[in-house]
């Protein structure tokens, strides 16, 4: 411990920024040097499980002495502590210049209120809130200001109704990073999100979720780079034209996705399942920096949905299908387009299938490939089965299929 001791305050109060709080406090009795360095740390996480904890939250919020505060996370798991405390805790980390502030409120299914001066927290560069209710901040726009915020996640928080949502929104005007996951109780039936310093955004609506009111997402959001779409409850996302788009991952339950899929022409890798959609993409819609495409197999339409982005991809070089749900796709059948895809002619390098079965359709379709993908290098099948004379079968019936690229090499697994 000595030589520990003998390293300068600003390294030791980086070591201890590694370290809980608890623990940091702890140092305090190691020497007279170390009694007070811990109250330097520009950082306080704290984890309650019990009522008594809150007296040690207390007692660290009084003796920190650091300028600034960097982070300060809390993360409740009891009913025992009083929630005008968490108001006080979150008020004065404000009162301190916190930069990120991290609140996981766990210990009540009713969401924890934030203070009012909160909401004009000018030094919040990342905020992640769970289960907090974002109402009764003032009616007037002009008094929420959280203009350094950058990263802001919403997992499962109320708001007043979706207005307060967008101003509270509107007055991040610095913000790149979007999470939201929506919940029954949040108030709000359409999502506007209009942020147009926005480049990562991702919105989550589970199965779970139970109301039966119409559901919908409205995006514009001209500077975003990485959208994660996951809604099987709601009826539409309507999305403005989005020209940087780099990657997009969709997973909706939409009776149609067709003007979901017509804003996002300009991505470069797409993940996309889609558990009702008989209307796959538009008419004469083209993707034409897409080049990395995996589509989840699990429902009927899926085959009807993969010709569809084969025709639109003239520079796909890797296809993925994979499963993420149960298997519903029964009754559906692989139908060769007209006409071969240009992808297939002239880009396609890379095939993957993972729990494949080797039914006739399926077999029939990496056939297909196989025949018509001049430049393909490797097909990688993953199969579903444990059974090696199954696995053999299936290998069989691939083994012999003529091939358009001599150096094409089929991988089972």
């Amino acid at each position: 411990m000595d030589r520990i001791s003998e390293l300068p305050d600003a390294l030791l109060l980086q070591i201890l920024s590694f370290v809980k709080t608890k623990d940091r406090v702890a140092t305090s009795l190691l020497s007279k040097r170390w009694e007070t360095l811990w109250r330097l740390v520009p950082k306080l996480d704290f984890h309650l499980e019990s009522g008594s904890d809150s007296e040690f939250v207390n007692r660290s919020l009084l003796l920190h002495r650091a300028p600034v505060l960097e982070n300060f996370s809390l993360k409740v798991d009891t009913f025992q502590i009083n929630p005008l405390d968490i108001g006080l805790w979150i008020r004065t980390a404000v009162d301190h210049g916190v930069r990120e502030l991290k609140l996981d409120y766990t210990a009540s299914e009713d969401p924890i209120r934030l203070p009012r001066s909160f909401y004009a927290c000018q030094t919040l560069v990342v905020l992640k809130l769970k289960n907090a209710s974002l109402v009764g901040f003032p009616s007037n726009s002009s008094s929420v200001c959280l203009q350094s915020l950058e990263i802001l996640h919403l997992l499962s928080v109320a708001y007043s109704d979706e207005k307060s949502l967008e101003t509270i929104l509107s007055s991040c005007s610095s913000l790149k990073d979007l999470v939201v996951e929506c919940c029954p109780n949040d108030n709000v039936f359409i999502f506007t999100i209009n942020v147009p310093s926005l480049q990562s955004l991702s919105l989550n609506r589970s199965a779970k979720y139970y109301r039966k009111n119409c559901l919908g997402f409205v995006i514009n959001a001209p500077s975003l780079k990485y959208l994660n779409i996951r809604d099987y409850r709601g009826s539409f996302c309507l999305v403005e034209d989005m020209p940087e788009l780099v990657e997009a991952n969709v997973e909706v339950g939409y009776d149609k996705i067709d003007e979901l899929l017509g804003s996002l022409t300009s991505v470069k890798r797409l993940s996309i399942c889609s558990t009702k959609s008989s209307a796959p993409c538009p008419i004469g819609t083209t993707f034409q920096q897409l080049v990395h495409l995996e589509i989840c197999t699990c429902k009927l339409d899926w085959w009807n949905l993969l010709v569809c982005l084969l025709t639109a991809t003239p520079k796909l070089r890797v296809l993925k299908l994979k499963r993420i749900h149960k298997d519903c796709s029964k009754g559906g059948c692989w139908n060769e387009p007209s006409s071969v895809p240009d992808c297939l002619l002239t880009s396609l390098e890379y095939f993957e299938w993972r729990r494949y079965k080797g039914t006739k359709d399926q077999s029939d379709l990496v056939t297909y490939i196989l025949r018509n993908s001049c430049h393909l290098k490797m097909v990688k099948i993953l199969t579903e089965t444990d059974d090696h004379e199954e696995q053999l079968e299936m290998i069989k019936k691939l083994a012999f299929s003529p091939r358009a690229s001599n150096t094409c090499q089929v991988d089972f697994d």
